[in-house]
C-alpha cells in the first residue's frame, strides 16, 4: 500500500503517529496482507468495526509488535481500526473479495457503525459492484485457428534408413516419430483449451443468469415452496435472499441483485415494501419447525456476530420461538431481536451472508 494512502487513513481517523511509526507499520502490514483469507477478513471486520475478537488479537498485536515493541492493544484500539480497514481495503486491491462481503455483512444496514471511516463501506459496495460487472463481461471469442505445426524431417530421414539399412537410425527414427506426435498433440490440447476454457465458463455464466431469470419470473420460494406474495413481507425479504444467493455461483453475485431483490419482495405489495422490518418478524413468520434451508450452515458458528439474520433463525431453531431465543441470540450476534431493516436491506443482508458463508466453504 502507498505511503500517501497509509498516512491519510490516519489522519481520517484523527491520528498523527508521525512518520516514524507509519514506516514501522508498513513490513508487518505487508507480511499480514499476504495472509488474509475469509477467516483473517473476518477478524479484520471485527477490528474495524469494534466486536470482541473471540480467539483473541494475538496474531495481530504480535505482528505490529515485532518491528514495534512498544506497540498495544490496550492503547492502540483505534489505531489498530485504523489498520484493519487498510489491510481490508488492500485485501480488494488484491481481488479478495470476501474482504468487501465480510464488513457489509457486518454493518447489518445502518445497525452497527464502524470504529473509523465508515465510508469504506461504501467503498467496499462499489467494488463489490465492479467486481460483479467485470465477471459478468463477455468478449466475442475467436474462432480457432490451430497454428501448423513446424515442418517434419521424418520423411527425409526414413528415406534415408530405407537407403542405409541402418539400425542405430531406425531406432533414432522412431524416437522422433513418439515426439512429434507428443509435441504436436500438446500444442493442439494447448490451442483448444485458450477456447473451450472461456467458452465453459461462459456456459456456467449463462446457466446461472437462466435459473435467476426462472425465479424471479415465477416469484416462488425455493425454500417453502409458496409464492413470495403470500408470505409476510419481513420473511420473503429473508428468504428472498437466501434464494438468490443459493442461485449465485461463487460469492460475487450479479450486479442486479439489489433491483432483483427489490422486485421480489415488492410484487402486489409496493407502499408495503417501503417500511422498516425486525428480526424478530421474520423469525416469527415460521409458526412451525424453520427449514433447514434456513437455519443451517455448518460454518455459521464460527461468526455469529457477522452473520445476525442467519444466526436468529439458527437459535430460534434450537430453542423455541420468541421470547426464549432472544437472549442467547443478543449474546452470540452481539444484536438485539428487534434490529431493523429496509425490507430490501433485510433481503440483501440475508442474501450477503450466505455469500459470505460460501467463502469458508
Amino acid at each position: 500500500m502507498a505511503g500517501f494512502s497509509f498516512g491519510d487513513s490516519y489522519k481520517l481517523a484523527g491520528l498523527a503517529p508521525g512518520p516514524e511509526i507509519i514506516h514501522l507499520r508498513h513490513e508487518p502490514f505487508e507480511k499480514l496482507r499476504r495472509t488474509i483469507d475469509p477467516a483473517r477478513a473476518v477478524e479484520l471486520t471485527r477490528l474495524y468495526f469494534g466486536l470482541p475478537l473471540p480467539d483473541g488479537t494475538d496474531w495481530f498485536r504480535d505482528a505490529f509488535a515485532e518491528t514495534d515493541p512498544s506497540f498495544s492493544m490496550l492503547d492502540n484500539e483505534r489505531e489498530a481500526a485504523v489498520l484493519a480497514e487498510c489491510l481490508l481495503r488492500a485485501a480488494l486491491d488484491d481481488a479478495k473479495f470476501f474482504a468487501a462481503l465480510a464488513p457489509l455483512t457486518a454493518a447489518a444496514g445502518d445497525n452497527r457503525s464502524p470504529a473509523v471511516r465508515p465510508e469504506f463501506l461504501d467503498e467496499a459496495r462499489q467494488a463489490l459492484h465492479q467486481a460483479s460487472v467485470d465477471a459478468r463481461h463477455r468478449t466475442l471469442l475467436e474462432p480457432l485457428q490451430a497454428a501448423p505445426s513446424t515442418k517434419s524431417t521424418i520423411a527425409k530421414a526414413a528415406t534415408e534408413l530405407e537407403a542405409g539399412g541402418d539400425w542405430p537410425k531406425a531406432a533414432d527414427l522412431f524416437k522422433r516419430v513418439s515426439q512429434e506426435a507428443s509435441q504436436g498433440t500438446a500444442n493442439l490440447t494447448l490451442q483448444v483449451r485458450t477456447v473451450l476454457d472461456p467458452l465453459v465458463g461462459e456456459m456456467g455464466a449463462l446457466r446461472e443468469e437462466v435459473e435467476m431469470l426462472w425465479w424471479y419470473l415465477g416469484g416462488w420460494s425455493r425454500i417453502v415452496e409458496r409464492p413470495f406474495s403470500e408470505l409476510q413481507l419481513a420473511v420473503a425479504a429473508v428468504l428472498a435472499g437466501l434464494d438468490l444467493a443459493d442461485l449465485t455461483n461463487g460469492h460475487i453475485g450479479p450486479a442486479a441483485a439489489p433491483a432483483i431483490l427489490q422486485r421480489v419482495i415488492s410484487v402486489d405489495r409496493v407502499p408495503e415494501s417501503k417500511k422498516k422490518v425486525t428480526i424478530k418478524a421474520a423469525v416469527d413468520a415460521f409458526r412451525g419447525t424453520i427449514p433447514d434451508g434456513v437455519a443451517r450452515n455448518p460454518s455459521l458458528s464460527k461468526i455469529p456476530d457477522i452473520c445476525p439474520v442467519l444466526t436468529a433463525f439458527m437459535k430460534a431453531r434450537e430453542l423455541g420461538a420468541s421470547p426464549l431465543w432472544h437472549s442467547p441470540y443478543k449474546r452470540m450476534a452481539l444484536m438485539a431481536a428487534n434490529a431493523s431493516f429496509q425490507p430490501l436491506e433485510l433481503a440483501l443482508q440475508a442474501y450477503r451472508e450466505v455469500l459470505l458463508l460460501k467463502a469458508f466453504q
